[in-house]
């Protein structure tokens, strides 16, 4: 339980911290990326102890599930690819390009059977709370961001340096002369709009954990643990509003649905309706104070932004590659990874295009197994909890795993560690969950 808590505390001021050791403070690049991978190292060695609890016959998983073959497949698949690609394909990607790559497509999955060796996660609040609660500080930055810091004072904390040369994303930069990610303005009608990216130093890297944070802060607020509930209403108008600062706008609709969903579940009808008209009422008002919204709106549903006219460029690349390489062309070819290394990508900008050029039509089949699964299985984990907790715990891995599955068509949202070892640690979780319950009814 405290590793799940560490990674839920700590990776969200993780890009944060390493920004500022190696930009702001001039760390050696080598000591700062032994510093940045204390997250692979705690993974690595929490899959160790439950492997070893596991063998000793003293994990609390029994049995073997469908999703253990799944995920455990892909990663073997994975690690075929990592071996014996660059000889099977020849695509003369770096060895880094690979090993990054492999990281990015398979290894916050371990986390998996790390949730499965602790099924008691599902009974512990602070998980729900604990998210919640990151979301809120998060948020509160993101506003205080927004009003008070300038692009300069983000080039002065190391945010430019850690974007150019540690993360080797020069190209993503320049577009500007701070040095920092482009995509850290955007167009609103005729204004440009610096979007908030809080502690991640990166909107879209903001973003994206909500996917699995906002759907927990519903959950957390829809049960009966918030003792002042005037105070956690306001938190959590507090997440929705650093959520639209990103204006990450996939991301904002898959989490504005994920709720719709929980509320459904649970048969909240009432909530659902004061949402509904809360959030209609909030766009009318932003209608008339900043006209250009509407403007904005306009241009996404038909597709006349510059991010819409780069994804359906990078989904065109993307589909011509699939076939062009059925059995796909080796871990580290595609999106930021490929760029990092020199290498032309050969897919961006959707997460399952990035597996199919990648591993193949057989890692992308397999990927979509194993997503469809743990969302099946989260379900499963729901309808048969023994407890409210339990319910609570198999409603968010199923709920995360679809606001994944939409938002995958614009980004490779996986990248994002916060979330990847969150909902992959909680869907080993729920199954545990769900097979105890499933013995427990047949003795």
């Amino acid at each position: 339980m405290w590793g799940l808590l560490a990674f839920i505390w700590l990776l969200p001021v993780h890009a944060l911290v390493i920004a500022y050791l190696y930009g702001g403070l001039g760390w050696p690049a080598g000591i700062v990326r032994a510093v940045a991978a204390w997250k692979e190292a705690l993974v690595a060695g929490l899959l160790a102890v439950a492997l070893l609890r596991t063998l000793r016959g003293r994990g609390a998983a029994r049995g073997v599930q469908w999703t253990d073959l799944a995920v455990g497949g892909l990663a073997a698949l994975a690690g075929a690819y990592l071996v014996g690609a660059e000889w099977w394909f020849d695509q003369g990607l770096p060895v880094a390009a690979q090993l990054y790559g492999w990281r990015d497509a398979v290894f916050a999955s371990l986390l998996y059977f790390v949730g499965r060796a602790t099924p008691g996660v599902a009974e512990d609040a602070r998980v729900l709370r604990a998210l919640f609660t990151v979301g809120v500080v998060t948020s509160a930055i993101a506003v205080l961001e927004r009003l008070f810091v300038t692009p300069g004072m983000l080039v002065v904390l190391g945010a430019g340096s850690y974007v150019q040369e540690f993360l080797g994303a020069t190209l993503t930069t320049r577009g500007n002369v701070y040095g920092l990610p482009d995509n850290y303005w955007t167009t609103v009608g005729s204004h440009l709009v610096q979007r908030a990216g809080s502690t991640y130093l990166s909107s879209q890297g903001m973003a994206i954990p909500f996917l699995i944070i906002m759907p927990a802060a519903t959950l957390w607020l829809l049960s009966d643990a918030p003792r002042r509930r005037v105070l956690a209403l306001a938190g959590y108008a507090l997440l929705w509003v650093g959520l639209l600062l990103t204006v990450t706008r996939m991301t904002i609709v898959a989490c504005a649905l994920q709720t719709m969903a929980i509320v459904a579940a649970q048969r909240r009808w009432g909530i659902a309706l004061g949402l509904a008209v809360t959030g209609l009422a909030g766009f009318v008002v932003t209608l008339v104070l900043a006209p250009d919204v509407a403007t904005f709106v306009w241009e996404t549903l038909t597709w006349q932004t510059g991010s819409s006219r780069s994804h359906l460029a990078d989904w065109g690349t993307g589909l011509a590659n699939v076939p062009a390489h059925p059995f796909g062309a080796g871990l580290g070819s595609a999106d930021f990874v490929a760029a990092r290394f020199g290498v032309t990508a050969l897919a961006g900008d959707n997460q399952y295009l990035k597996y199919a050029v990648e591993l193949g039509v057989v890692g992308l089949a397999m990927h979509v197994l194993v997503l469809a699964g743990l969302g099946a299985i989260g379900l499963r984990a729901w309808r048969r909890a023994a407890t409210a907790d339990q319910g609570r715990c198999g409603l968010l891995v199923t709920i995360a795993a679809l606001g994944i599955a939409l938002n995958a068509l614009t980004a490779v949202v996986l990248n994002a560690t916060m979330l990847a070892y969150v909902f992959y640690w909680l869907a080993g979780v729920s199954t545990s969950v769900g097979t105890r319950r499933d013995r427990l009814e047949r003795v």
